[in-house]
């Protein structure tokens, strides 16, 4: 989705929820862009150390395969290395998200289901204001300042839709497939579901506390912006409080 459509859709929601920090896109390119953030070789770090230089002070981050050396998530679950099989070990004993190997094995092959391969040989997170006009937006994440905020996002992913129960997904998800490989694979969908995300507790340690991510594919967040108007989030709209 154009970077245009996606920017007005973010002032139709601003107009009528909070957020607690900038929204930021997505968004591939085959081209090498001056001054963006590279991850630096051979020395292990997480993506999340560096939101805070994206949303505050306009940094671009560029991801591609020659990053798997530093942050290894990203490389793996954005499509630009294979993902690696350790039999379950870090996330099952390292880490102890899952009780035992085989479970954990289970989420790896699950995951792998949901990756897909790059458009180009760069992937870049950028603060969603500053991105490029003539830039195709994949994925757009959103930061609702409360829990009210929140729920009225819920609300409105399922303002247009049959089914009631399934419209928002909160999964068991490391921060990287959270605000992009999974609201990216519901691009693919036909009827795209907005990921709440930002709940890994390693990443925890690198992001303010009052932070959650709520995510869609651009083409979805455009559309969710358009059902502002006539729905329970209209400006215009009184919502009954007497009973």
């Amino acid at each position: 989705m154009n970077s245009v459509l996606v920017k007005e859709g973010l002032k139709k929601f601003s107009e009528v929820l909070s957020f607690n920090y900038p929204a930021v896109g997505w968004y591939f390119s085959s081209e090498e862009i001056e001054d963006s953030f590279v991850f630096k070789k051979d020395k292990w770090v997480c993506m999340f150390m560096y939101l805070k230089m994206v949303i505050k002070k306009g940094k671009r981050v560029r991801y591609a395969g020659d990053s798997d050396g530093a942050c290894t998530g990203p490389a793996e679950n954005f499509g630009f290395t294979d993902v690696e099989d350790d039999g379950g070990v870090f996330i099952a004993e390292t880490e102890r998200f899952k009780k035992n190997l085989e479970i954990s094995k289970a989420y790896t092959r699950e995951s792998a289901t949901l990756i897909h391969p790059p458009k180009t040989k760069y992937l870049y997170m950028e603060k969603l204001e500053n991105i490029d006009d003539k830039k195709e937006v994949e994925v757009v994440n959103i930061f609702p300042a409360d829990l009210t905020n929140l729920t009225k996002l819920v609300g409105l992913s399922g303002y247009d839709r049959l089914a009631n129960m399934d419209n928002v997904l909160t999964p068991f998800a490391s921060g990287c497939q959270a605000v992009f490989t999974i609201p990216y694979h519901e691009k693919f969908q036909e009827n795209p579901k907005s990921i709440i995300g930002l709940g890994d507790q390693l990443l925890r340690h690198f992001i303010p506390e009052d932070m959650v991510s709520f995510s869609v594919p651009s083409n979805r967040f455009v559309e969710m912006a358009n059902n502002i108007e006539g729905s329970f989030l209209d400006k215009n709209f009184k919502n009954p409080t007497g009973f």
